[in-house]
């Protein structure tokens, strides 16, 4: 399949999964959602730092979604699991202010820069952020990224065996060919995605308004729009597990 052939397939299957109930009711009110937290987010006496990450977190929805639309939901893992680090910074910083020196670690990150630019292996190097132990948001944040990584980020033998592939013989004799499909054909595997990108950015959600002080839900707007977004998510998930009878995205 050349690149003309691949976008003009991309975007049939766009404008015909659009129209999913998932896509179509579902990321939708996730969508208005996200509106609603970014213009009732208080404007003073929080870290500016917040609204930035939380228009991270939207846009990465927005994309990752689209992507699953257009039957390419492997692709938006990587997308969504950067969604949730950013998330995990702002819930970090919530938690200790001490955290976000721990994040931008700019010796360290400059030094890693200074030792690839001379052709060596710069040090291993992972952020620690302090006081994360026995937050319920973390936990959930951090089980979400293990989920994504296992099953579909990494090139693992799991993410190997979810991809299409067809072995078709040659009718004429034998031998045959691989064909590797660069879309995912079956809806059901699309609704999953489309559940488990709305699990995860309730919680991300839930993260911000903790870190607001609980003002996103104080409103009624927020609230009514969540209610929607809860309502329809509920009601999607309850169908998927009757027609297909199986249990749906972890919460």
């Amino acid at each position: 399949m050349s690149i003309v052939e691949f976008t003009a397939a991309a975007t049939t299957n766009f404008a015909m999964i659009s129209q999913n109930p998932f896509y179509r009711d579902g990321v939708s009110s996730l969508d208005a959602l996200y509106a609603c937290a970014i213009r009732t987010a208080p404007r003073e006496g929080f870290p500016v730092f917040y609204g930035r990450l939380l228009l991270v977190c939207h846009k990465s929805m927005v994309s990752a979604a689209n992507l699953i639309a257009s039957c390419l939901p492997e692709d938006s893992v990587g997308v969504t699991r950067r969604a949730i680090e950013a998330a995990k910074v702002a819930n970090a910083i919530r938690l200790n202010d001490n955290n976000a020196k721990q994040w931008l670690a700019e010796n360290e990150r400059h030094e890693r820069w200074l030792r690839r630019q001379e052709g060596e292996k710069p040090k291993p190097f992972h952020v620690r952020f302090e006081d994360l132990q026995g937050d319920d948001l973390s936990t959930a944040l951090d089980t979400f990224i293990g989920i994504l990584s296992d099953a579909y980020l990494h090139f693992t033998p799991e993410f190997y065996g979810s991809l299409a592939w067809q072995v078709i013989a040659k009718p004429e004799g034998p031998g045959g060919y691989i064909h590797l499909s660069y879309f995912q054909p079956e809806i059901r595997e699309l609704e999953r995605h489309f559940m488990l990108l709305a699990s995860i950015h309730e919680k991300i959600l839930m993260v911000f308004d903790r870190c607001y002080e609980s003002r996103l839900m104080q409103t009624d707007e927020y609230r009514n729009a969540y209610a929607t977004f809860s309502s329809n998510s509920n009601r999607l998930t309850t169908g998927y597990q009757k027609r297909y009878g199986v249990q749906a995205a972890p919460k």
